[in-house]
C-alpha cells in the first residue's frame, strides 16, 4: 500500500459526508419552510400553548435532521413530521390528563370565505356552517378529531394510522365515523 494510501479514501469519505450533510440541511430547510406553520397550528390545536408548540415544532425538525443524518429511512417526510407531532400531542394530553377542545382558525377560514363569495348572505351562511363545524369538531372523541385534522392536512389513511399507532382500517373507520357525525350535526 503506498504511503498515505488511506488519506485519499478518508478525504473522499469526509467530502461525501459533508455533501450528504449539506443536502440534508437544504432538505430540512425546505421542509421547515413548507410545514412549520402547519405543524405549529396542529400542535396548538391539540392543546399545546403557543410557546410549547413553537419549541416542539423546532424539536421535531431537529429530530428529522438527526434521523436523516443517521440514514434512517423516512419514506414520507410529511407523514413522519405529523406522526412525531401527533405523538407529542398525545404525550401532552397524557401529561395534562385532560382534554382540550380543538379550535379551528376561524379568522383565516372566514377570510378565505369572504374573498371567495362577495354576497353578505352567502358569507353569513358559510360562517354559520363553519361555526357549526367547529362546534361539532370540539365534540368528537380525540381520536376522531385528530384523524379529521390529519386528513385535512392531506395525510392518507396509512399515514394517519402511523401517527396514531393503529391499523389503517381503524384510522379509516375513525375518519368515516367522524365525517358521519359531523354531517349529522350540520343538518
Amino acid at each position: 500500500m503506498p504511503a498515505g494510501g488511506e488519506a485519499p479514501t478518508r478525504t473522499r469519505e469526509v467530502r461525501q459526508d459533508s455533501a450528504r450533510q449539506d443536502g440534508t440541511k437544504e432538505r430540512i430547510v425546505a421542509l421547515y419552510e413548507a410545514h412549520r406553520d402547519g405543524i405549529y397550528r396542529f400542535l396548538v390545536g391539540h392543546g399545546l400553548s403557543p410557546a410549547e408548540a413553537q419549541e416542539v415544532t423546532q424539536d421535531i425538525f431537529v429530530d428529522l435532521f438527526v434521523a436523516m443524518e443517521r440514514g434512517t429511512a423516512v419514506n414520507s417526510e410529511r407523514g413522519w413530521l405529523y406522526a412525531v407531532a401527533g405523538r407529542a400531542a398525545v404525550d401532552h394530553w397524557r401529561r395534562k390528563s385532560r382534554v382540550t377542545q380543538v379550535e379551528l382558525d376561524l379568522t383565516n377560514a372566514t377570510q378565505e370565505l369572504v374573498s371567495s363569495d362577495p354576497s353578505p348572505e352567502a358569507q353569513a351562511s358559510k360562517e354559520q356552517r363553519l361555526r357549526r363545524l367547529a362546534a361539532g369538531m370540539s365534540r368528537l372523541p380525540n381520536e376522531q378529531r385528530l384523524c379529521i385534522q390529519l386528513r385535512m392536512k392531506g395525510l392518507r389513511y396509512r399515514e394517519i394510522a402511523e401517527v396514531l399507532g393503529v391499523s389503517t382500517s381503524t384510522a379509516a373507520e375513525w375518519v368515516d365515523s367522524a365525517i358521519d357525525r359531523l354531517r349529522g350535526e350540520s343538518r
